[in-house]
């Protein structure tokens, strides 16, 4: 039985199409970035915000350390929560990237006790490659659990109502995108 041309060029791509495939399975899969510790990589995958316990006592009275690194594990920058006595620090208790990969966010306790309503919540830059305090500029920040969205606010709960400015329970929410401090 005689083939037609059209039947030959299509059996002519399948094949060329198996061995295109069969070649792409015999490749290596990419291999990760080497960041050097565990933790959690910016959206972009281009840094690696770890949490390190520095402290001297198991969770909940632990102590933190963040490291930021890049994808070849170099630490790029680095904030230590630790303290001499291990019950003056802070440990980090809830973290995030922005969707934007320019700030990692986090909040911490205290090690020692101190003021358990007070969460201060910190956030690194990545374009100033510093680390700031975000209560500096938003207020004292009172739950842990703040909000990231995109491209680059941050929600968090801080001290005061309208009717209580001192009230550390309820508080109100405040909305800053963080590229504009």
């Amino acid at each position: 039985m005689q083939k037609s041309r059209a039947n030959e060029n299509d059996d002519f791509r399948n094949s060329t199409h198996r061995c295109d495939h069969a070649r792409f399975l015999r490749q290596p899969p990419p291999q990760p970035a080497n960041f050097g510790c565990s933790g959690t990589d910016s959206p972009d995958h281009q840094l690696r915000a770890c949490i390190v316990e520095v402290g001297k006592f198991p969770p909940p009275l632990n102590e933190s350390r963040v490291d930021i690194r890049d994808t070849s594990g170099k630490l790029v920058a680095s904030r230590n929560f630790g303290s001499p006595k291990g019950d003056q620090g802070r440990s980090v208790v809830h973290s995030a990237w922005t969707p934007d990969s320019s700030f990692f966010v986090f909040s911490t306790q205290s090690s020692g006790g101190h003021s358990p309503w007070h969460w201060n919540t910190y956030f690194y830059s990545r374009k100033k490659n510093k680390f700031a305090l975000l209560d500096d500029t938003i207020g004292p920040v009172i739950k842990p659990n703040f909000k990231v969205k995109a491209p680059d606010i941050v929600e968090a709960t801080v001290q005061g109502t309208a009717s209580d400015p001192s009230d550390i329970q309820t508080g109100h929410v405040v909305t800053r995108h963080l590229g504009s401090l």
